[in-house]
């Protein structure tokens, strides 16, 4: 059997979304919120008949492998891969020599794999560097288990490693490993040197890129692999291959600020942590983490800083209907409390911290709140904390909390909460979120038409009204309905290239899901050739343009041949324009 077959075969669509998003049943349908979009409905259908989940509000999804590529940001070639390791399924080996030339993703993965070899075995010789580690309390296994490494202090070392390994100056270019800072000399520098190495990798395991650390006072404390094909930095977290299982079985996960906080909490007997690398929490993170957990517990960087990346991922879960908790830290940072008081961080860390709001409200009440600048301050602080509160009941009980805080009523609050809404005009932490028409449906009219007669094949002698389609996967299908023959239509049976069977499946739950398959057969031929009405109408009114603007181009050129043939081509359409009117 094929491999794709296969695999589709042993790993039903709801099972892989099952391992992503919570399933439930919605009537006859199975649905989840989607997890490619802010999603406050179910939005995610999966049809276990066709083998594919589709969101129509994002136009995201597929069969499963299209989900998988989706969702974990890989190619199809990777998502084969894995698929096949998941179903154990065997694929045949594929030659080096004799194969297809690797793809520019996994030659940048080869060489970052390559790249953490080298700097493993370059911190494993240097001393000094394990000193280093030691004294933060790294152990032995942690600099092994994390491949822990060291770039050496050289403007090409790694880059003159790495040539000799057989990866092209492109490829080391491409993977963030070497760039190129004298176009006039064509020299390739080293991105990293002297310092620490932390590779990232993705939920996989699959190496993205580095996070480093400088050993020198007078260098950026860190800087991460530049963005590329496979790193981004808002779409990753450091720590997150080894916290995953553990993750989805506590449907929890604590979020820090450093590398060296995940090896401590990790040392303290927490294994679900993770931090975001180089670069603040985004909405991309949140909907990253909603996959996998309810509950997103902050242990942060107790000072100002932050406080704010407190507030900030506060936003982002609030607005994901993720529940928040945080942890109050008796030193700066989980790694000083790991090396300070151990004890202490293992019990904060095993009671998975407070509320977040409660935390808040009672910082504010050390505050002095008889001064009316403070309690300006304090409520700049606190609305949009608030609002951001999906639930009403727990907006309320918030409400409730802050007026005893400020002495006031909950009254008053509202009020202020309502003003505050009522202005605000887009929030700096609020995710975007794409609105969408009720006409921005993802199929044309002509499709809708051959959707029709996939649902009822019995009309297809009716598709003749329909003038042919031209071009992409409309005139495919229309011609394999054509050729079609019995009583019921399988869309794998149809003569379809792979790439377009998948569409006509989306299209085909587009249909049922807008209640089209639930039609009597004479309603349905009714619906059918009043949509064929409206799709030649459509099919005429490009053919039109189409021809007018080539017609426009030729008489422009002085090509008066293609002009006639045009003009001749042009009576035609309209001919064709009032048979049907």
């Amino acid at each position: 059997m094929d491999p794709v077959h296969e695999i589709k075969a042993r790993l039903p669509i709801e099972d892989l979304v099952g391992q992503y998003c919570q399933i439930v049943r919605k009537g006859r349908s199975l649905k989840s919120l989607c997890p490619f979009h802010e999603d406050k409905n179910p939005s995610l259908l999966i049809s276990p008949e066709k083998g594919i989940a589709y969101c129509f509000a994002c136009q995201k999804g597929g069969d499963i492998f299209s989900f998988y590529q989706t969702i974990e940001g890989v190619d199809f070639r990777q998502a084969l891969k894995d698929l096949a390791e998941k179903t154990g399924v065997t694929l045949g080996q594929i030659s080096t020599d004799h194969g297809p030339k690797k793809d520019e993703k996994d030659r940048a993965r080869e060489c970052l794999e390559a790249c953490a070899s080298f700097y493993h075995k370059c911190l494993m010789e240097s001393e000094a560097s394990l000193a280093y580690l030691r004294s933060r309390g790294v152990t032995h296994d942690e600099i092994h288990s994390f491949c822990l490494g060291l770039a050496p202090n050289s403007f090409s070392q790694t880059y003159e490693y790495l040539l000799k390994k057989d990866f092209s100056r492109s490829d080391i270019a491409l993977a963030g490993l070497a760039v190129e800072k004298d176009l006039r000399e064509g020299r390739m520098y080293d991105y990293f040197r002297h310092r620490l190495m932390f590779p990232i990798r993705d939920s996989q395991g699959k190496i993205v890129g580095f996070g480093g650390r400088t050993l020198r006072d007078e260098d950026a404390k860190y800087i991460n692999s530049p963005e590329g094909p496979l790193y981004n930095k808002s779409q990753v977290f450091f720590g997150i291959d080894h916290a995953r299982e553990s993750i989805r079985q506590k449907k929890k996960v604590v979020l820090v600020e450093g590398y060296f906080d995940v090896l401590a909490c990790i040392r303290c007997g927490c294994p679900n942590v993770v931090a975001q690398c180089g670069t603040a929490l985004t909405s991309d993170h949140i909907r990253l983490l909603k996959r996998l957990v309810d509950t997103v517990i902050l242990c942060l960087d107790q000072d100002r800083a932050g406080q704010e990346s407190a507030e900030r991922a506060f936003m982002f879960c609030a607005k994901e209907d993720l529940a928040v908790r945080a942890i109050t830290l008796s030193h700066k940072d989980p790694a000083d409390s790991a090396m300070e008081k151990p004890e202490e961080l293992t019990a904060l860390l095993s009671r998975e911290g407070e509320p977040y709001l409660d935390l808040v409200l009672r910082d504010m009440e050390m505050n002095d709140l008889s001064s009316g600048d403070v309690k300006h301050r304090m409520l700049k602080r606190l609305l949009p904390l608030i609002s951001a509160i999906p639930s009403a009941v727990e907006r309320e009980h918030y409400l409730g909390q802050a007026a005893n805080v400020f002495r006031t009523t909950a009254t008053s609050l509202m009020e202020d909460l309502d003003k505050f809404r009522s202005t605000e005009v887009r929030h700096p932490f609020a995710a975007v979120v794409k609105k969408e028409g009720a006409d921005d449906i993802p199929f044309s009219r002509v499709e809708i038409v051959l959707g029709l007669f996939l649902l009822y094949p019995k009309h297809l002698p009716f598709l003749s009204e329909l003038i042919p389609p031209e071009g992409d996967m409309t005139a495919v299908l229309y011609k394999a309905l054509q050729e079609w023959h019995g009583e019921s239509i399988e869309i794998s049976a149809l003569n379809l290239p792979k790439e377009y069977q998948e569409r006509a499946a989306i299209l085909c739950l587009f249909c049922e899901e807008h209640g089209f398959s639930e039609w009597s057969d004479r309603m349905a031929l009714r619906e059918i050739r009043r949509n064929i009405f409206s799709a030649n109408r459509d099919i005429i009114r490009k053919r039109q343009s189409d021809v007018v603007e080539r017609l426009l181009k030729a008489k422009k050129d002085g090509r008066n041949d293609e002009e006639m043939r045009l003009q001749t081509q042009y009576q035609e359409v309209l001919k064709l324009a009032k048979m049907i009117e």
